[in-house]
């Protein structure tokens, strides 16, 4: 739901409890101010009654359309006006209806007499009617009013940050261009039109820092440990002792691991700057069948039966790159992780799955726990660690899943979109 439609109808909700509190109080005042106007009304028709009683000072009871005097033979409470209601025959209506009554005691001229005074009543119901039927008017006029107004208001208000959502949308950091966001003369989308220009323009410009020293860091580290390693080498060839080829051939083994290491890191840096963004339909088992061709001699070589079943074809939306990368280390971290004797491989394609099984020692923690960089399963190994942190990356940013079983000795890893 859009944001001004929330607050639309928040706006109606809160109006509709007013109105109705506003209503009760409406009816209150309104039935108040009635009620004095009729007993202001029933005083005035007793001056008027007074003057009449003056003049003619009647000596018989006097019984006309509500008004009632009686002359008093003996002396009464005078001036004791009393209101109340009573039900009283109406001629027009031609029903009982109810009236406010007044009842007094009077002495004119010597004399005593009782005056009773009648009036309808505006009764209480058709003050509350009157009042709900305004107020229901008035709402829905309110209702119709606002509902228009907010379209126009969406429209035309909210158009500058529309915009702004839209520049935000289409911003891409990897073209180095500044984002582009309409002007506005709305203080607050000044404001944040503001603070993304300036959000957007240091991200663009990390983004750029960062994929620089990624490619320096690939090209420069290698450079030197390739001259370390060319070095080492020769000094090999001369004339060593043992202990100085030992540790000839460890300094070699180091320089290779921080050669891999630098390569890894890289590879994870430009898979998190989505620098293999573009996707398309990739057939898995053409990519599967070439690596395992290149890979077949080496794990005949170990030892280790190799089963497949790649008779399904399977396709997925990933890039090239990644699926090779994908699979290659899966195919590495399933040889160089499995058992010295009576090892196996795997590898089906089934129910758009890619599940690779191999054996390998048990691991004593969380399998999760192997998706991050530098952890191992045996940390006595000779692996770096980031095999299936790479592997993991490649499935998050292709949008496919993964699961890693481990049943003491089967090591088991699936793959679907």
């Amino acid at each position: 739901m859009r944001l001004i439609t929330k607050i639309v109808f928040l706006y109606l909700i809160l109006s509709l409890i007013v109105f109705i509190i506003g209503g009760i109080v409406t009816i209150k005042i309104i039935s108040n101010e009635v009620k004095k106007e009729e007993r202001w009304f029933l005083e005035e028709r007793l001056s008027s009654t007074e003057r009449y009683i003056k003049r003619r000072q009647p000596e018989k009871d006097i019984i006309r359309d509500k008004v009632i005097i009686k002359p008093q033979k003996d002396s009464i409470e005078i001036n004791n006006i009393i209101f109340s209601d009573t039900i009283v025959y109406h001629s027009t209506l031609e029903r009982p209806e109810k009236h406010n009554k007044l009842e007094v005691g009077k002495k004119i001229e010597g004399n005593f007499y009782k005056i009773i005074l009648y009036d309808i009543i505006i009764e209480q119901d058709d003050i509350v009617d009157g009042v709900i039927e305004s107020m229901v008017k008035i709402y829905i006029l309110l209702f119709v009013v606002v509902i228009i107004g907010s379209w126009f208001i969406s429209k035309e208000l909210l158009s500058p940050f529309e915009a702004t959502l839209s520049a935000i949308k289409n911003f891409d950091i990897k073209q180095n261009e500044a984002i582009h966001l309409s002007d506005t003369r709305t203080k607050e989308f000044k404001r944040l039109n503001q603070f993304i220009s300036q959000m957007a323009k240091k991200i663009t410009a990390d983004y750029q820092s960062l994929k620089e020293f990624t490619e320096n860091a690939s090209h420069e580290i290698q450079t030197p440990i390739s001259i370390a390693k060319g070095k080492l080498e020769l000094l090999q060839e001369g004339v060593l002792t043992e202990e100085q080829k030992k540790l000839v051939s460890d300094a070699t083994k180091s320089l290779t691991n921080l050669s891999k290491i630098g390569n890894t890191l890289t590879l994870l840096a430009k898979i998190d700057n989505q620098e293999f963004e573009q996707t398309e339909n990739t057939n898995v088992n053409e990519v599967l069948e070439n690596f395992l061709e290149e890979y077949e001699e080496l794990i005949l070589l170990k030892g280790i039966q190799l089963t497949k079943k790649l008779n399904e074809e399977v396709n997925w939306n990933i890039h090239p790159v990644l699926l090779e990368i994908l699979i290659t280390n899966l195919i590495n971290n399933a040889i160089k992780h499995n058992l010295k004797e009576d090892g196996f491989i795997k590898i089906y394609l089934e129910d758009k799955k890619l599940i690779i099984e191999n054996s390998g020692k048990a691991i004593n923690h969380a399998t999760e726990l192997l998706f991050a960089r530098f952890k191992k399963g045996n940390q006595s190994s000779s692996s770096l660690g980031l095999g299936l942190a790479i592997i993991h990356k490649i499935c998050k940013v292709s949008g496919l899943d993964i699961k890693y079983i481990n049943r003491e000795q089967l090591h088991q890893i699936t793959i679907s979109e």
